[in-house]
């Protein structure tokens, strides 16, 4: 009987350099002893952080990093700064008062730093995994998210290593195909890639029917399915903000109802997953196995599953994080 194939899945990176890094070493050494990887949306990070230089008695640098004063006072301890930044996941910025003024009063100065920045670290990641995984024999398969601005697109199209399988059917495994969407239904936060459920359910209908069977198919997208457990959040008041009852935050199903259907209607042997960070875990949906790796990447944990595919199906599943 043939070796079953082994998966990683991971999900949410959101630009944090240290898990990023993590991945790679992963995946390089194949600790796991994987046969591929895939990682299922949300590649970039949320925000600017700026580190604004002034005057204190010499060269002095100063950010506000997740509610905290943090001062950096000479190159070294600026570059450490930058570095703690990009570990969270987020974009250091280096400006002076003034151009912190100017940006400030420019939500298109803002937004057009921040496109530089996403570009510029991904470039940079998709060459360091050129460099650290060839001659590994670990392929990875990704693909954007709902909160991936459309401009990193052409960088994931030419990486010279990582597939970008966004709206694509691709062999996967000896016995499997992979099918995957990288969009989201509706979010409160109107994010660049959303769908409603119905154009959601067409698009991801019409790619399953492609497939060679869909019951030997692997779906990837970046929204679970809807009420599987691997969607429970914080329900949302009209102003965004968390709701409670009893002292307690109220939590409720916030995944795709056209994922759902179709993974009803197909019945593929597995379904990946991401989106909801704190909603990790795995599930069934009729026959079939859905799991959510879950993400900590601004903690700079790892989180993953490891899946064991045989042309029977789902052999064995494994959480692991690092």
């Amino acid at each position: 009987m043939a070796k079953p194939f082994r998966l990683y899945v991971c999900s949410d990176i959101h630009a944090s350099e240290r898990t990023w890094r993590k991945f790679l070493n992963a995946m390089k050494a194949n600790v796991y002893k994987v046969d591929a990887a895939v990682i299922a949306g949300d590649l970039t990070g949320k925000a600017l952080i700026a580190v604004v230089r002034g005057r204190e008695g010499g060269e002095v640098w100063t950010a506000t990093v997740m509610g905290q004063r943090r001062v950096a006072r000479n190159e070294a301890e600026l570059a450490e700064l930058e570095r703690y930044i990009a570990d969270l996941g987020y974009y250091a910025v280096v400006v002076t008062e003034e151009e912190r003024a100017a940006m400030e009063a420019d939500p298109a100065l803002v937004t057009r730093k921040f496109r530089e920045k996403i570009s510029h670290r991904l470039e940079e990641w998709m060459a360091l995994a050129a460099e650290r995984l060839d001659g590994s024999g670990v392929p990875v398969y990704l693909m954007p998210g709902n909160d991936d601005d459309f401009e990193i697109d052409p960088i994931l199209e030419r990486s010279p290593y990582c597939i970008d399988v966004n709206e694509r059917v691709v062999d996967l495994t000896p016995w499997h195909q992979m099918v995957s969407m990288g969009w989201s239904s509706p979010t409160p936060w109107s994010t660049p890639r959303e769908l409603s459920e119905e154009e959601f359910l067409d698009r991801l209908s019409v790619l399953l029917r492609g497939v060679r069977d869909p019951r030997k198919t692997v779906i990837m997208t970046h929204v679970p399915p809807f009420d599987s457990g691997l969607d429970t959040a914080p329900l949302l008041s009209p102003d965004l903000r968390p709701t409670a009852s009893a002292g307690d935050l109220l939590r409720g199903p916030v995944g795709s109802k056209g994922v759902r259907a179709v993974i009803e209607q197909f019945k593929p042997v597995l379904g990946v997953h991401g989106h909801i960070h704190e909603s990790g875990g795995e599930r069934k949906v009729g026959s079939t196995l859905c799991v959510n790796a879950g993400s900590e990447s601004s903690m700079g944990v790892l989180r993953g599953f490891l899946v064991d595919l045989s042309e029977k199906g789902v052999e064995r599943t494994l959480r692991v994080e690092g």
